[in-house]
């Protein structure tokens, strides 16, 4: 795969080799790009094949890890990219505002959802859940009723749900897979304050969420937030956003896990 060659040692200007030609970057030519943006602080850039992680900053500032999704970055990611770095892990204004356009790029919700669903088809099975049978059960009813009321059965019948008490900021993610039957699901995870009665609704929004994905994943193979995303939650009747900033209420510190099994969406 071609590469974007070093930028030349004569005057730059801070957008010089920021397309690459519609070529991929290569980490010393992405380091240069990024200390013509003021972080100077940068001698390497290192992309890494992550599941979940977006950056790191190491050796004391001076190497940014990165999603190998940004070796596509255009200009304006770069620009952010630059913030994050010259930052240095500060929580700024600039900081916070560049971190979340990075975290909303389509292109790196694409690349971390074929690298899950690659490491997926080597045969890792849905991750450990705290909740009982019961709330289990529950959740494939509600799943079931859902498909049937929203999605209009296009979903399969039932797919591993199961609640998490490791989420901190995140209210659930579904997990994509690949093996010789075609696309899958390997589990939909919910954060288990959902179980909690004050996050009744938000519950079920966050299930129509992850199931939106779902069907996204199974008819196009794509997954993030983009327009395909945003037209299947529209139409199931969800709010066709990125749920990271939501508000939602906390069990008490300590505790392991939520009993309570709420009420069955038809009664039972």
């Amino acid at each position: 795969m071609p590469t974007c060659p070093p930028p030349s040692t004569g005057p730059a200007s801070p957008r010089e080799n920021d397309s690459c030609d519609g070529r991929p970057w290569d980490a010393i030519a992405l380091a240069a790009a990024l200390g013509r943006r003021g972080a100077s602080r940068i001698e390497e850039v290192r992309f890494r094949r992550n599941r979940r992680t977006i950056w790191s900053l190491t050796r004391g500032g001076r190497r940014l890890n990165l999603h190998v999704a940004f070796r596509e970055a255009p200009a304006g990611v770069v620009d952010d990219l630059a913030v994050i770095a010259r930052e240095a892990g500060r929580r700024t204004a600039a900081a916070r505002e560049a971190a979340r356009r990075l975290k909303s790029w389509p292109p790196l919700h694409s690349a971390m959802a074929r690298i899950r669903s690659a490491d997926s088809s080597r045969g890792k099975g849905p991750g450990p859940c705290c909740g009982s049978a019961e709330q289990r059960g529950y959740l494939q009813r509600l799943y079931r009723h859902l498909n049937d009321t929203r999605f209009d059965g296009r979903l399969p019948e039932s797919v591993p749900i199961r609640l998490s008490n490791r989420m901190t900021r995140r209210l659930g993610h579904m997990a994509p897979t690949r093996d010789g039957r075609g696309r899958r699901i390997r589990e939909i995870a919910l954060n288990v304050d959902l179980m909690l009665p004050a996050n009744d609704a938000l519950r079920v929004e966050t299930l129509l969420h992850e199931m939106a994905h779902c069907l996204e994943y199974l008819l196009h193979g794509s997954v993030g937030h983009g327009p395909l995303w945003r037209r299947i939650a529209a139409e199931v009747g969800c709010e066709p956003r990125a749920c990271r900033s939501t508000r939602f209420r906390r069990r008490a510190g300590g505790e392991h896990t939520v009993p309570r099994v709420p009420p069955d969406p038809l009664g039972r």
